[in-house]
């Protein structure tokens, strides 16, 4: 009797086992794998993902192989390897058996061998049971039901979604942001000649770039002068633009712009919505974060141009210190909005013919709405100032302006100039890009519009050539003043001394001094007038002052008599004592 109850614990205790395992298992949710002979599965898979929502992603990168129909078991065979089967009636999940990934993989690895892709290592044949046996269960499958006798040489491409696209075969779609990215060393707009001339140009600027913004850093670091003060965070900002070049060169272009997606493994991608490597990131935050600040403090200088001008003409207490704290949050707080914005939306990608990180190199929607537009913006604003400055200044017709207000108006309306121009050519980009890049209908593709190579390296080359600008103007009146200093010196040291006049003070606090050199002349009415003459000293050669001997202690000014004679002279050999 004891043993019949004991049999049936065991019983109930394996039933409520395996309820417990069942528990676990959940039902099927993406749509590829519904209707394949079994609804329910559990999480974590073979492969290791822990959730339906991640291999659903997954899954949806193979789409292009399923609708090419290279095997009629690919889409079971999937999803039994991503999302095996679990039951009640096994302890564990059932996944597809090892004959039936050879037999699938034996017929569609050729075809993504001849688009450069390999057979996935998540999908090894190896990991999967030989056969179905009760101590490791699998499925075999439904069989084949179609055959493929050989496979074309020329296939549609995998990336059928990207089709549109002028040399869509050096294209992948990723399916995590639905976007079209290029292969890394793919040549769709510029080819390898052009790449290396474009980078010897931008990269010799660079370097001279940096050094003398170096220069010019410690220059201003060094003085004392407020109006260098003032000149101080725009130098900066363009150094730090140097640096992110510099990073550039030290890096290496691949290393950079560069990197591998879990979707294609093995394929180097040019990256396109993030910070995937070290060298991206550097170059992307430093260029785009002082270059918008570089932005900002020219606008602030246009500003406090405008403020000075207004205050020299009505003369007038400059009230510049009142903005300063709600300036520079300006200059620093708006480029850090915008860069977190950038990394929010994942708009960073890289460029194909320089190789560096930035905003706006893929996509149209950022080069637009975080470049192009806030640049305007500033743009606007500071050209607003210089305006306004120029037309108070024409209503005073007769007003010549100090060096400095003159000069500074002079290096803004330089420094403007050049965005300008960088603006019209990232304007010009926007409205063109489309038609180097997509396919025009009705041509043949050897007539696809080329993309101008020089319109391209426009917007880093000015903004180069703007740093230099301003390093160059911090650097000048340092350098003209050396220069000055320099010919003064020379010129007083060959210069021949002539017969020049006594000019300086008789009197010293010696007691006893000569007044002049030989053969010089001095009235003596010229030194009775100063009043500095003691109550012991008196003139030789007949000509003598009256002492009050009564008088002791402390005398007024009135107790010493003037001589009556007022043209006396003295001459080289006369002294006061």
């Amino acid at each position: 009797m004891n043993i019949k109850y004991m049999f049936c614990l065991v019983y109930f205790v394996c039933y409520g086992i395996r309820l417990i395992a069942s528990s676990h298992c959940e039902t099927i949710k993406i749509e590829i794998c519904k209707g394949i002979g079994y609804n329910e599965t559990l999480m974590p898979n073979l492969v290791g993902h822990e959730m339906q929502s991640d291999v659903d992603l997954t899954l949806q990168t193979f789409s292009p192989l399923i609708s090419y129909g290279c095997s009629a078991q690919l889409n079971f065979f999937l999803c039994s390897a991503y999302l095996p089967m679990c039951t009640i009636k096994v302890n564990s999940v059932i996944g597809p058996c090892r004959s039936l990934c050879e037999a699938v993989r034996a017929r569609c690895h050729p075809v993504l061998s001849s688009f450069g892709f390999s057979w996935p290592n998540s999908l090894d044949c190896n990991r999967f049971p030989r056969d179905n046996m009760e101590g490791s269960m699998c499925m075999e499958g439904p069989g084949e039901t179609s055959t493929i006798s050989e496979v074309p040489n020329k296939v549609q491409p995998l990336q059928s979604s990207c089709k549109y696209l002028y040399k869509a075969h050096l294209y992948v779609r990723l399916i995590r942001n639905n976007r079209c990215t290029p292969l890394c060393e793919a040549e769709i707009l510029f080819d390898t000649h052009e790449k290396h001339i474009a980078w010897l140009w931008i990269g010799s600027w660079s370097i001279a770039a940096i050094l003398i913004s170096i220069i010019a850093l410690l220059c201003l670091i060094l003085s004392d002068s407020k109006r260098d003060k003032n000149l101080l965070p725009l130098v900066v900002s363009h150094c730090l633009i140097g640096v992110s070049w510099i990073i550039r060169i030290l890096a290496g272009r691949n290393n950079t712009s560069c990197g591998y997606d879990m979707q294609f493994p093995g394929i180097s991608l040019l990256l396109s919505d993030g910070l995937s490597t070290s060298p991206c990131s550097c170059t992307f935050l430093l260029r785009y974060y002082f270059g918008m600040s570089a932005l900002i403090w020219i606008t602030i200088l246009c500003f406090r141009w405008n403020l000075n001008l207004r205050c020299y003409v009505k003369e007038t207490q400059n009230s510049e210190l009142v903005h300063n704290t709600f300036l520079q949050i300006c200059a620093y707080g708006i480029p850090a909005i915008q860069t977190i914005i950038s990394l929010v939306i994942r708009l960073v990608d890289a460029d194909e013919l320089l190789g560096t990180c930035y905003v706006g190199n893929q996509s149209d929607r950022a080069l637009l709405s975080l470049i192009a537009i806030p640049m305007l913006i500033f743009w606007t604003i500071g050209c607003g100032y210089l305006l306004s400055g120029y037309l108070t200044l024409k209503s005073y017709s007769n007003l010549k302006l100090p060096a400095h207000l003159n000069g500074m108006g002079a290096f803004l309306l330089l420094y403007n100039t050049l965005t300008a121009l960088v603006l019209l050519s990232l304007f010009y980009i926007f409205g063109n890009r489309e038609n180097w890049i997509n396919l025009i209908d009705n041509i043949n593709q050897n007539q696809q519009l080329k993309a101008p190579l020089w319109l391209h390296i426009s917007h880093p080359f000015l903004e180069l050539l703007a740093g230099v600008l301003s390093s160059a103007w911090a650097i000048g009146p340092k350098l003209r003043f050396g220069f000055c200093q320099a010919t003064k010196t020379k010129q007083q040291i060959y210069k021949t001394p002539a017969s020049v006049q006594c000019q300086h003070n008789p009197f010293h606090s010696a007691s006893y001094q000569t007044i002049c050199p030989p053969n010089s002349v001095v009235s003596n009415s010229s030194i009775i007038s100063m009043n500095l003459v003691t109550k012991s000293s008196f003139v030789r050669k007949n000509h003598s002052y009256h002492i009050n001997p009564h008088s002791h202690g402390r005398r007024s000014r009135g107790s010493y008599r003037t001589p009556s004679i007022q043209s006396a002279n003295l001459t080289a050999n006369e002294t006061i004592l």
